[in-house]
């Protein structure tokens, strides 16, 4: 995972910043809750990468809250900030903290996660949800079977990835008719949130043989509430 988010944040930090007039001055970058180890990664390798260049760094976290980041924006360009690197909290809701920023003449480059108007962001970096998911589908079923009821945790419905995560998973799956999903609920990337949503799903559909997540958060929380309910043995968790 390391290995990737540094590609990634190095190669949007390379190429974007030739925007930027002189490898000095502050970058302030954004994150989503660095509790999970992706975002803090993200954040630590922009970061690194930032003062590599020459620049000066510090990185801030909306945990989702688009009031957060509102006021996270507005600290850059109070802080003379010579760019943002912005995980968005919400595709739709972030839009104005991007056009905030873009009217203080700073230029914004996202990463993670996308925001549903294009032209304003100097890049959005995003990886290949759809193919990624669909691989991971396609391993999950030689892992379960082709046969068999499960369920799906599904990330935060502001983020685009969740649902290019789930279509992507569609794809594969739905080749499968025997492969029956019983339940879906939204568990928002988080692993308390995927153990509980796991707990409920289980109540409802005992004879489930497997479940497919999102992230891996989710999937935690997940495997976590199947060896609580004695049926991790029997049930994948991808």
């Amino acid at each position: 995972m390391k290995s990737v988010l540094k590609g990634l944040m190095a190669a949007a930090m390379v190429v974007g910043f030739t925007a930027v007039a002189s490898a000095e001055g502050l970058i302030s970058i954004i994150v989503n809750d660095p509790a999970n180890p992706y975002w803090l990664t993200e954040g630590n390798v922009a970061k690194a990468t930032a003062e590599k260049l020459g620049y000066t760094a510090n990185v801030g976290a909306h945990k989702g809250d688009t009031n957060a980041e509102s006021n996270l924006i507005d600290t850059a360009i109070t802080n003379k900030s010579v760019a943002i690197i912005l995980d968005p909290a919400n595709a739709d809701g972030s839009v104005g903290a991007v056009k905030k920023a873009i009217a203080a003449n700073i230029p914004v480059f996202l990463v993670n996660a996308e925001i549903n108007q294009e032209g304003l962001a100097k890049a959005q970096l995003v990886s290949n949800n759809a193919q990624g998911a669909a691989l991971g589908a396609q391993q999950w079923v030689k892992d379960v079977g082709e046969k068999g009821n499960y369920v799906e945790l599904l990330g935060a419905p502001s983020d685009n990835n969740a649902a290019t995560r789930s279509n992507g998973y569609e794809t594969v799956l739905s080749q499968y008719p025997d492969l029956v999903k019983v339940a879906s609920q939204v568990a928002n990337w988080d692993r308390t949130q995927g153990h509980d949503k796991m707990q409920s799903m289980l109540q409802a559909h005992p004879d489930i043989n497997a479940v497919i997540s999102g992230n891996d958060e989710m999937a935690l929380g997940a495997i976590a509430a199947l060896k609580e309910a004695g049926k991790l043995a029997s049930i994948k968790v991808g």
